[in-house]
């Protein structure tokens, strides 16, 4: 399984990139807004062996394929974010065609999903709080996605996304998907249980008290 962070902040980058096994950075132009950042301060916050998804703002398939070549010109492991709608799966398919990799954003339905994987993306991501928030199972339908690309034999990969809470996370993650993107928020919940804390805890405290040190005594 895949982790990646959703985030512009150059400070978090490092933080999490540094400690933690992630595989790369997503972002789109609200986060980069919010993080009060650029795609040019991502980029040289990210190792080169990391990868990057940086997404277009045109709505035209015609603007979608112009700003998808300047960001895919800027480093190799750049995967250009599309969305999932008819001019973007034009901008998918003539974006395939000359090599460059794209995943579809903004996916909230297994045909929005069939559609890009069709026109050639290589990933899609489902909205999972966002198809919630929608009035459906966003959960469900990132499953039903997976499920009806291992049906149809397609090599496309669902990417999830939009997450507001682990069992979300967990419920994908044991669904068979592999790749998920958290906000640095919920990646810190994720990683983080209190249970597991305490018993640290209780481990030093009754070592402090037979020997009367923090200290390991080997």
């Amino acid at each position: 399984m895949d982790f990646y962070i959703d985030c512009a902040n150059t400070n978090l980058i490092k933080h999490y990139i540094s400690n933690f096994n992630l595989k790369g950075i997503t972002c789109n132009p609200t986060i980069i807004i919010k993080d009060h950042s650029s795609i040019r301060e991502v980029i040289d916050t990210v190792p080169e062996d990391k990868e990057l998804y940086f997404e277009v703002i045109a709505t035209d398939h015609e603007g979608m394929i112009r700003e998808a070549i300047q960001l895919a010109a800027l480093r190799k492991n750049i995967t250009v974010k599309i969305p999932a709608t008819p001019e973007g799966f034009i901008a998918i398919r003539s974006l395939n065609q000359s090599g460059i990799r794209t995943l579809a954003t903004a996916v909230y339905s297994v045909q929005q999903a069939l559609s890009a994987a069709y026109s050639g993306a290589k990933e899609v991501a489902p909205y999972i709080s966002r198809i919630d928030n929608a009035g459906f199972d966003g959960v469900q339908t990132a499953l039903d996605i997976h499920k009806a690309f291992v049906a149809q034999n397609v090599s496309c990969i669902v990417f999830g996304a939009s997450f507001k809470s682990v069992s979300q996370v967990n419920e994908v993650l044991i669904g068979g998907i592999r790749k998920v993107t958290l906000s640095t928020d919920l990646f810190e919940k994720y990683i983080t249980d209190a249970n597991g804390i305490k018993a640290a805890e209780d481990f030093k405290a009754a070592w402090k008290e037979a020997h009367g040190t923090e200290q390991l005594i080997i």
